[in-house]
């Protein structure tokens, strides 16, 4: 009988010490890290029409593309909002006007991705590492002649690059795409970073 009252009463303790192990383990972990993705699509071109105004955050990217492509007209296209996990990923398809024309029958069809975000290594303080990043447009293009009755033709546009860091909460310019247009119209791609507010 007392054997019985020993082996009961060891595995009552290890029954409790492995409970308390495992909910030590449990509270003992940071919380998920989160981050806030904005990318914002900037178009540009040499067109004399009328200029958009940029965020102010934008501000020094403006600077570095009119500097270095010699824009007259830059404007934000769009922004797209977006909340992922530490080292997750984020896909998104949509409608949009890249070009800024007012034809609103012929949109373009953006599709961007990214994959495997989270914090960098190596000692980089705020600091993200991207293992792929991935936007695709189909564009309309004008066939022909031009003109109202010319048949349009939407063609694929892209940029992918695999393997980057950027700073947290400084806007940063990933790529450039060409746009099929004579004034050199182009679309400039910039990423933002920031941690989620849990």
């Amino acid at each position: 009988m007392r054997e019985k009252l020993i082996v009961s009463t060891l595995f009552s303790l290890l029954f409790l010490l492995t409970t308390l192990t495992v909910a030590a383990q449990t509270n003992d972990r940071p919380p998920e890290t989160s981050f806030e993705v904005t990318l914002s699509v900037l178009s540009g071109s040499n067109d004399g029409g009328s200029r958009g105004d940029l965020p102010t955050a934008l501000g020094p990217v403006a600077k570095q593309l009119r500097s270095t492509f010699g824009l007259t007209n830059l404007r934000l296209a769009d922004t797209y909002v977006g909340r992922i996990g530490n080292n997750g990923a984020i896909s998104y398809k949509s409608l949009a006007n890249i070009d800024g024309s007012a034809q609103s029958a012929t949109p373009s069809f953006l599709d961007w991705q990214i994959t495997g975000l989270r914090n960098a290594l190596g000692g980089q303080p705020n600091s993200v590492f991207i293992m792929a990043f991935r936007f695709g447009a189909r564009v309309p293009v004008v066939i022909g002649a031009g003109g109202n009755s010319s048949p349009i033709q939407y063609e694929g546009i892209g940029l992918t690059v695999d393997r980057m860091t950027a700073s947290m909460n400084s806007p940063v310019l990933i790529g450039t795409v060409a746009m099929p247009k004579a004034d050199g119209g182009r679309v400039f791609l910039v990423l933002n970073v920031s941690p989620a507010a849990n």
